[in-house]
């Protein structure tokens, strides 16, 4: 068997690396196992090794596969962050440390990754990590409420893609992080030209499961105006798109849709989508759902207002301060309308207590 050379496995890694960066799930496959094959081959060198370990990171997280992409974080720690090692290998292992905190949803750990990150980043002339930076960085600061950052961070991620044709996607991805911002900040007509926008850009470049978000997030925006009818389709057109219906995200659409049929006094349908949703919570070991699903259920079909508040309370563990406002407000709503104005307002004193945490959090980051 011939030998390869190092130099050799290390510019297919660098042609790997573009490719997931373009979220070319299936070409990223191929490559992978190409490279298989060449490693048994190559000349021995542990800066190649530890360079296709941190990349095999990054594609097993697009991949979905969280625990083998924070296996291979802790196997290449002690190396990647020794004082000798390059640049570009120290920023790798923040970056997707961050990354791969962020999908355990410890968003404050995911945001201090990211600045030790930026510090290797400022040595590395490369417009297209850049961009990636950016946009990770946008992600991380939305999900603490710092919208005025995240669309910063978001904008510029999105000039740098728009000057690469390759890099249409994630066009379209940064497009939703500024989508959501706006929603939050309660600019609704902006939030659906955003969203629409990425829907057609994703529909036209046939990037399917990406089309399938654009329609989620359009939901979630009917659902913040209490339209819920329209949310409810666009939650059943997302699902019935195979590639999102197949990924992490559809035990959120499928949550979000039964607490919509719920919301419209549709029980049965809401039913249906409940136990759907509940088992792909459980079989995913998704507690942050299991949680929401079990309070929505408490709220809307047994009316158990102690069952509402241990799953709340589950939340408020997991330091979900986000969620846990926005889903305490819409509780302390659905007991005012009912006229049970001492529960609302135990409720409506949850959400403030949860949006001062979120305060406190962000100071940091100031």
């Amino acid at each position: 068997m011939s030998t390869i050379a190092f130099e050799e496995v290390g510019q297919v890694t660098n042609d790997w690396y573009k490719v997931i960066k373009q979220q070319d799930v299936s070409k990223a496959a191929i490559m992978r196992k190409e490279m298989e094959n060449m490693l048994p081959s190559m000349e021995k060198n542990q800066n190649v090794l530890l360079y296709f370990n941190l990349i095999d990171s990054r594609y097993k997280l697009m991949t979905e596969d969280y625990k083998k992409s924070g296996e291979l974080l802790d196997k290449v720690q002690a190396k990647a962050l020794e004082e000798s090692t390059e640049n570009i290998i120290q920023y790798y292992f923040h970056l997707f440390s961050g990354m791969y905190k962020f999908h355990q949803k410890r968003y404050i750990n995911a945001i201090i990754y990211y600045k030790m990150a930026e510090e290797q980043l400022k040595k590395i002339p490369d417009e297209i990590e850049k961009a990636e930076f950016h946009y990770q960085l946008a992600i991380a600061y939305y999900r603490i409420d710092q919208h005025i950052f995240s669309i910063t961070h978001a904008k510029t991620a999105y000039d740098i893609f728009k000057a690469h044709d390759s890099y249409k996607e994630k066009m379209v991805k940064c497009e939703m992080i500024i989508g959501a911002n706006k929603l939050d900040l309660l600019l609704h007509e902006q939030t659906k030209k955003h969203y629409e926008k990425a829907r057609s850009m994703a529909k036209e470049n046939g990037f399917r499961y990406t089309e399938s978000l654009a329609l989620f997030n359009l939901g979630i925006c009917f659902e913040r105006q209490k339209m819920f009818r329209e949310a409810a389709n666009c939650f059943k057109q997302a699902l019935s798109i195979p590639e999102h219906l197949e990924s992490f995200v559809a035990v959120r659409s499928t949550y979000m849709l039964s607490k919509v049929l719920f919301q419209l006094g549709d029980y049965d349908g809401a039913r249906s989508w409940y136990e759907k949703a509940l088992k792909r919570a459980t079989d995913e070991g998704e507690q942050e759902y299991l949680a929401k699903l079990k309070l929505v259920y408490a709220l809307y079909a047994e009316q158990n207002d102690q069952e509402v508040r241990k799953n709340l309370h589950i939340l408020d563990d997991m330091e979900l301060w986000t969620e846990t406002a926005d889903l305490s407000r819409e509780i302390a709503e659905y007991y005012k309308n009912k006229e049970d104005l001492e529960t609302a307002a135990y409720y409506f004193e949850h959400a403030h207590f949860a949006k001062d945490k979120i305060i406190k959090i962000s100071e940091g980051f100031l």
